[in-house]
């Protein structure tokens, strides 16, 4: 298959499917979708549970590869790739939220906001610097020492939220980044992401099985059974 050389995309699915087995039986989560995101986009996913959302973030961010069909990130075809090229480039162009916040217990807020460019060999006065202004802006620069059993849902929403910004990401994914909330904290957490997303015009892709948060985005897909119903 040729590379997608079009213009603006920053993720392109193409007849992807994706097929678990478990214990000898065939299970689709996806059945064969094509999708364009573009460059700059916030795209909403939803769908209830089980409908294949959540697998279809994980392909779009290199986190899993598909059974059949093809996988471009800025126009290059990724799925192809071997493991540690993936996660290099998740690394380096991709951040992630996720519902239940996974921040590491035994490190501070600032230590889990540094992780991704620890990773990527950043020097440490540099990255603690980094680490500290991504928790300013998310309103957390007051709890940079305070362990994740310190802070409630919301804020822990916050730190990781700053986690997955500190790298700078082209491409930022977020699943179901309110499921744990309350409704307050909930509003927050969304007002942060898309200030985020319109500051530096990167992509954001959201999973959400609530239809009210989905109206944040500037598109909304529906999934159901491993199949875009609408767009």
């Amino acid at each position: 298959m040729q590379e997608d050389d079009r213009p603006g995309l920053s993720v392109r699915l193409d007849a992807v499917t994706k097929i678990y087995n478990v214990a000898g039986d065939e299970l689709p989560a996806i059945r064969g979708i094509t999708l364009s995101i573009a460059r700059g986009e916030a795209l909403a996913l939803v769908g209830s549970s089980g409908s294949g959302k959540s697998t279809l973030l994980h392909l779009s961010g290199l986190l899993d590869r598909p059974t059949t069909g093809a996988v471009y990130y800025e126009n290059r075809r990724v799925d192809s790739l071997s493991p540690s090229e993936r996660a290099t480039l998740r690394n380096r162009s991709v951040g992630f939220v996720f519902q239940n916040f996974q921040l590491i217990p035994r490190t501070t807020a600032i230590e889990n906001v540094e992780m991704p460019l620890l990773y990527r060999g950043i020097p440490p006065r540099e990255r603690r610097e980094k680490a500290r202004e991504l928790l300013l802006s998310v309103g957390m620069g007051d709890r940079e020492r305070h362990y994740s059993s310190q802070l409630s849902g919301g804020q822990q929403q916050r730190v990781a939220i700053a986690r997955a910004l500190v790298a700078s990401p082209g491409l930022l994914l977020a699943d179901e980044p309110t499921g744990n909330l309350d409704s307050r904290s909930a509003v927050s957490v969304l007002e942060l992401l898309m200030k985020a997303q319109e500051r530096t015009r990167m992509t954001l892709v959201l999973v959400t099985h609530d239809a009210e948060v989905a109206t944040v985005a500037s598109r909304t897909i529906r999934v159901r059974d491993g199949l875009l119903e609408q767009s």
